[in-house]
């Protein structure tokens, strides 16, 4: 019993019984083929040799020594006292609140307690509206 893949060989090797200029060109592109492949293996082994060379015998050592790390030691602390960047348009920089625009947190007895912030009245059409009082949640 033949594997599948043998029988196709074998279609293959009658057709070319049958067609002997196809079996030329077939056997022409093969020893081209194989003969481009010992090149190249042949100069493979030649760079191989002069690389040896030119390395010297402390190339493998060289080679053995620790990986250098891809990325830099990050110090944690310096990076959360480092001042932002500035960009181009300065603009950006301007929006960031300094210290003292920090608005304080309420304290914690005080949350029962509700503050009533005023509204300025906004004019529109000629029409001016009530000043209304908003409960802020907190």
């Amino acid at each position: 019993i033949t594997a599948p893949m043998e029988d196709e060989i074998q279609v293959v090797f009658e057709y070319l019984k049958r067609e002997p200029d196809m079996y030329r060109v077939l056997q022409r592109f093969v020893s081209e083929t194989v003969q481009f492949e010992r090149s190249l293996i042949t100069r493979l082994e030649e760079a191989e040799r002069r690389l040896e060379e030119m390395e010297g015998p402390n190339a493998h050592e060289e080679m053995e020594e620790e990986p250098v790390p891809q990325e830099p030691a990050f110090n944690e602390e310096e990076a959360e006292w480092a001042p932002l960047p500035e960009s181009e348009s300065g603009d950006e920089a301007d929006n960031w609140p300094s210290g003292a625009e920090w608005a304080p947190l309420p304290d914690t007895d005080e949350e029962d307690d509700e503050v009533e912030v005023p509204v300025a009245p906004m004019e529109t059409n000629d029409v001016a509206e009530p000043v209304e009082a908003v409960r802020e949640l907190v």
